[in-house]
């Protein structure tokens, strides 16, 4: 079966860059900072595939390059090198040969993204109803009551009462924020969904709570999640295979009860020991 996603040699340079940045940057010379030029290489020649109604977990330390990855498949930025193909509905998508209102429409249609800071998500000016309202006219929704209505059941799904839907999200605290970022994601029905950092910074009772709401919400709809961690726990629970990524490199992969239980890279085995 063809993967909904299919990354292949993505590589992104922040700075002029030179020909030397690639062989002199990576976990075997500790830095992902170019000697040479001072480049950052964010992300080196990464490659791997997403299938249908999969937990892709994508682990790493601060400054691995996950979520640098993820912010190119999104469009938030764009790739120096590199390719990936989107499988809509039989169609593939070469992602970065499509035009600026190409990409926009692919993104607010058939993706999703919820981000560790609810503030990039969403929309704080507006209410919590509105900002999945915004997320359903981009996608040509236009029925007020229909929009209303689906703004309604999808924020009682999320556990936000629907009596706060008229509230703007600066309100709400910083779990409710991500149950609302949670709904706008999911509004579109899209097949496609990313989460970065998700649960990062919110209480432990909290986090389990959202964990336990991303796991319902993914087994109902069988929508496809690239899930961006360093927390074992959140790849644990979530996750059905792990990429582990070191200085832009992505340097181990396989089954998460694998990876877990039986790390082969001495990275993964100091992260995982780290967190026991």
């Amino acid at each position: 079966m063809t993967p909904i996603l299919n990354v292949e040699h993505l590589t992104r340079i922040h700075g002029k860059g030179c020909d030397r940045c690639l062989t002199s940057t990576g976990p075997e010379h500790d830095t992902n900072i170019c000697p040479h030029c001072g480049s950052v290489v964010a992300v080196a020649d990464a490659s791997f595939q997403l299938h249908r109604g999969e937990v892709l977990g994508i682990m790493g330390e601060s400054g691995s390059g996950k979520s640098s990855l993820v912010k190119m498949l999104y469009f938030d930025d764009q790739p120096t090198s590199g390719r990936a193909t989107y499988d809509l509905d039989g169609q593939s998508h070469d992602l970065f040969s499509l035009n600026e209102a190409q990409q926009r429409r692919l993104r607010d249609t058939a993706m999703g993204m919820v981000y560790q800071n609810p503030s990039l998500g969403l929309n704080f000016d507006i209410s919590a109803g509105g900002n999945i309202a915004e997320r359903l006219l981009m996608s040509d929704e236009l029925r007020y009551g229909v929009i209303r209505e689906k703004a309604r059941a999808l924020l009682a799904r999320t556990e936000v009462p629907p009596a706060r839907m008229d509230e703007l999200p600066r309100n709400f605290s910083g779990g409710m924020q991500q149950r609302v970022q949670i709904a706008r994601a999911l509004s579109t029905g899209a097949p496609l969904l990313f989460l970065d950092e998700v649960t990062t910074g919110l209480d432990l009772s909290v986090q389990a709570r959202i964990l336990d709401l991303i796991m319902e919400l993914q087994e109902e709809s069988g929508v496809s999640m690239l899930v961006v961690t360093h927390d074992l726990g959140v790849v644990r629970h979530l996750t059905t295979r792990t990429i582990v990524m070191k200085y832009g490199r992505i340097i181990e992969s396989g089954l998460t009860d694998q990876i877990l239980e039986d790390p082969q890279a001495a990275y993964t085995q100091q992260l995982v020991s780290s967190a026991l």
